[in-house]
């Protein structure tokens, strides 16, 4: 085949194949096994680590009283071969705003910080927040990774995708290192895969692979598209159907994409008045007045919220925005470089 020879330096590429080179690296590819054997043994001690973690979690939070399930990596490692899927870090998606001091409570227990100020803003979609932590370990070279969000993924600093109550309701059970984890079905996790190519703006390999066994899994694909209807997340997915295009091994997919695209809006642009308010930086990253936060969220810009013990910083306390934000102070902006350090978890207001 002419794309063999091409990889083999023995033909040109044509200009149509150039372009698909910049969209996704070759997925059919000579790999040295001596320059890869350092990578591969970290996968395979990160998915060893990252399995305990996701059984630890799910364990905590489900005996905290959290509803919550377990995003993307995991979720889709289910249908690759022996479950083999590479991924750094975990994803929890958590139903209810009032649960994530609860959340964030219990996870400290089993060792978890948050390491940057959690974020919050109010739309017209509904509250929504997301919080970074870690945890560290000595079988890896960096620490465990946990991102939580409330009430799904984001998709503009602005917008998220609220998973459905079809979601929760439709949700199945992946076993983990010998729990049973929460994850979403294959129709949901196409709604949010889109929201995710969204987000990134990219294509890489492994998407081409998440792509194709997750239509193997026979996701009811105009369900996916009607739950994205009137969400602006169509630029992932446009760009992934090109890179299908170009792929002579995945243009069976094609069908399937074409019938989700059909389903979505073009995209949107950030709300005027939201995207003012984001703009406007503080004479001072250690003077953020109440009356500023409050604007932000009025106006559907982020919020960030953050512990402050000594009470050093002026701001809106988070039991003021909403009951899950307990312990928190909000401000407009995040605070200065020299205040960004793993913080403690709050204890509830």
């Amino acid at each position: 085949m002419l794309a063999d020879q091409i990889r083999q330096g023995t033909a040109a590429p044509t200009a149509k194949q150039a372009r698909a080179h910049k969209v996704i690296p070759q997925v059919a590819t000579r790999l040295d096994p001596t320059e890869t054997s350092e990578d591969l043994a970290y996968y395979e001690a990160s998915a060893k680590v990252l399995a305990a973690a996701a059984a630890e979690v799910s364990t905590t939070l489900d005996d905290a009283g959290v509803d919550a399930v377990l995003l993307r990596g995991f979720a889709l490692q289910r249908w690759y071969p022996d479950h083999r899927r590479q991924f750094s870090d975990l994803d929890m998606g958590l139903r209810h705003l009032g649960d994530l001091a609860k959340a964030l409570t219990a996870l400290e227990a089993v060792g978890y910080h948050v390491t940057r100020p959690v974020i919050a803003r109010r739309s017209d979609a509904g509250w929504w927040a997301a919080a970074a932590l870690q945890k560290p370990t000595d079988e890896l070279p960096h620490p465990i990774y946990l991102d939580l969000t409330v009430p799904g993924p984001g998709i503009t600093p602005f917008r998220h995708y609220r998973l459905l109550e079809s979601d929760w309701k439709q949700r199945e059970w992946y076993a983990v290192s010998g729990t049973r984890i929460p994850v979403p079905s294959a129709t949901s996790l196409l709604s949010i895969f889109a929201v995710e190519m969204h987000e990134r703006r990219t294509v890489i390999a492994r998407d081409l692979l998440d792509l194709s066994h997750l239509l193997a899994a026979g996701p009811d694909v105009t369900a996916a598209a009607r739950r994205l209807a009137g969400v602006p997340v169509r630029h992932g997915l446009t760009q992934l159907a090109a890179a299908v295009a170009e792929s002579q091994e995945h243009t069976h997919l094609m069908p399937a994409i074409t019938e989700l695209l059909a389903g979505l809006p073009r995209g949107s642009r950030i709300p005027r008045r939201a995207g003012r308010v984001a703009a406007v930086l503080a004479s001072h990253p250690d003077c953020i007045s109440p009356s500023q936060a409050r604007r932000a969220l009025r106006h559907g810009a982020p919020v960030y919220c953050f512990p402050d013990p000594s009470d050093r910083l002026p701001g809106l306390r988070g039991s003021a925005l909403h009951p899950g934000l307990s312990g928190l102070v909000a401000r407009s902006q995040p605070v200065a470089s020299k205040d960004e350090v793993a913080y403690s978890i709050p204890p509830r207001a």
